[in-house]
């Protein structure tokens, strides 16, 4: 009889799985008690507008748990998004990498930027870096799919913290613009205001 190798299972009751649930209900019971939204042309304006920023971060690097109302602040490195929670005049140098913007998580799970970096390449810097997203985690932004069809409910691409944001943006978004869901996130950003275009611009 041959000798046979047990091989334990690292994760014999799910537990990741059900932490992963765990913290999707946390963030749905903020999305929940955060105010109601009326589609107009503005408002898919400003949340297509926050959309593109909103995943922007979140295929940025950082492994820890974001808070709404907290600033954090992005930085490209090697061609690459980091979100820290570090500001830029904390640190000696750019060891860190190149400064973009501060970022804001608020209360509908959607990103805000402010405080953005006027040197005239940080744009350069910026789209090199989402240059490198275009046929992965932001191949979306630039298909005819529905936008009900490319939200990233369920993107196991994702690692942990990111992965629960991007389920809760999601959840944002069909619940603030559902009359648009049937439209591509292209054709509704062509259909908006220039705001909404200088954001595709900056991914070609």
């Amino acid at each position: 009889m041959k000798n046979s190798q047990f091989v334990k299972d690292p994760n014999p009751q799910g537990k990741g799985l059900v932490t992963v649930l765990q913290e999707i209900d946390s963030r749905q019971y903020a999305l929940n008690v955060s105010p109601k939204y009326t589609e107009t042309r503005s408002s898919v304006e400003k949340t297509l507008h926050d959309y593109a920023l909103s995943r922007v971060v979140l295929c940025s690097e950082f492994h820890f748990k974001p808070v709404v109302n907290t600033p954090y602040y992005l930085y490209v490195k090697d061609k690459t998004l980091r979100l820290s929670l570090i500001a830029p005049t904390e640190w000696r140098d750019s060891s860190f990498g190149f400064y973009i913007c501060q970022c804001l998580l608020e209360p509908n799970m959607l990103w805000t930027f402010s405080n953005k970096n006027t040197d005239p390449n940080t744009i350069n810097y910026l789209a090199l870096a989402v240059e490198l997203l275009k046929d992965t985690l932001l191949s979306d932004f630039f298909s005819h799919k529905p936008l009900k069809e490319t939200l990233p409910y369920h993107d196991e691409r994702l690692p942990f913290h990111r992965r629960v944001l991007a389920n809760a943006l999601a959840s944002q978004i069909t619940s603030q613009i559902p009359k648009s869901l049937s439209k591509s996130l292209k054709q509704l950003g062509n259909e908006n205001s220039n705001e909404i275009g200088l954001i595709g611009n900056a991914f070609v």
